[in-house]
């Protein structure tokens, strides 16, 4: 059950490059967790691995990078390190999914919005993976596919997103599982997928679309977007409920549902959960409360441990 609030679009003046989001998250990298199309600054494992590639051209060296590379002549006339970048050495490919449908529009007074928090985190995602030189691009979807920004490595690319998402509309039902065809369509090349949503649509057949992302060698990942009022139905008061993204409207006590909305809707943060699994994807549930850059630094842990669980064989 979706609950109503006043606000579906971001506050005038509001931007989502946030400042002290990407203090939090300076010297840090994400790595894929599965075997990638891309390998710069040592970040990435490339399928290409023991093939005969050619000079391409340079790029500066950066800690990771592999020193037999670095083109000492260039040293010797510039007095700064780069690195000899090959033909197959291509830049990772990341893609945010964004739900953008009216559920996502719900926000605590005084608190971001589900939709605002989930394109900070992508903002500030985005901004890590740009320093590392990989490739970001951008899809939003309500009902179907809404906004779409190819993914590029260029040092305007946050910009883009960033104004892409602050005038994006934020309304209608939810066509999740078009969103995620769209992506299987389109992204030829292995890299990550970080999708953002509140998940209330129905999940039964989006197991399976997901599981082509993974089976193609996408890293994929699902962000559950939830507000503090979801996870803990604070009401008190008589109060009239208004659907998002229907035209239902229930005026109850809220102390008389409490008990049986927790329960159900737990039970939807499990079936989230089952589906990443069910889907080779990774999963981390996102509240509105928390600090958008620690929600990314946890995200950031977990990923690291499961990728040290996995090369121990756990």
């Amino acid at each position: 059950m979706a609950l109503s609030s006043p606000e579906a679009r971001p506050k005038d003046g509001r931007t989502y490059i946030d400042p002290q989001a990407l203090a939090r998250l300076r010297g840090v990298s994400v790595r894929a967790e599965r075997v990638v199309d891309g390998v710069l600054q040592g970040s990435h494992r490339s399928p290409h691995q023991g093939i005969s590639v050619e000079f391409a051209e340079h790029k500066e060296y950066a800690p990771g990078d592999d020193t037999r590379h670095i083109d000492w002549k260039v040293y010797g006339r510039m007095d700064r390190y780069v690195v000899k970048k090959f033909e197959q050495e291509t830049n990772l490919q990341a893609t945010f999914i964004i739900d953008g449908s009216g559920s996502m529009g719900y926000g605590a007074e005084d608190m971001l919005t589900k939709f605002d928090y989930a394109s900070v985190m992508t903002v500030s995602l985005a901004h890590v993976l740009l320093k590392q030189q990989d490739a970001v691009g951008l899809i939003k979807f309500a009902e179907g596919v809404a906004e779409t920004v190819p993914a590029r490595a260029r040092a305007t690319q946050l910009g883009l997103l960033a104004r892409t998402l602050e005038t994006a509309a934020v309304a209608g039902t939810t066509g999740l599982n078009e969103a995620i065809e769209h992506v299987t369509a389109h992204q030829r090349r292995r890299g990550m997928i970080f999708l953002f949503s509140d998940f209330f649509t129905d999940l039964s057949a989006t197991a399976r679309v997901l599981r082509n992302l993974a089976t193609r060698g996408q890293d994929v990942t699902l962000f559950s977007v939830f507000d503090g009022d979801e996870l803990t139905f604070p009401f008190k008061e008589m109060t009239l409920f208004e659907g998002m993204e229907s035209k239902t409207r229930l005026l109850v006590e809220p102390t008389l549902m409490r008990r049986e909305y927790l329960k159900r809707f737990n039970a939807h943060r499990e079936s989230i959960k089952t589906l990443a699994a069910d889907s080779m994807a990774n999963f981390c549930e996102l509240d509105t409360r928390e600090a958008p850059g620690e929600a990314i630094l946890r995200f950031l842990r977990e990923k690291r441990g499961r990728s040290a669980n996995r090369g121990r064989g756990a």
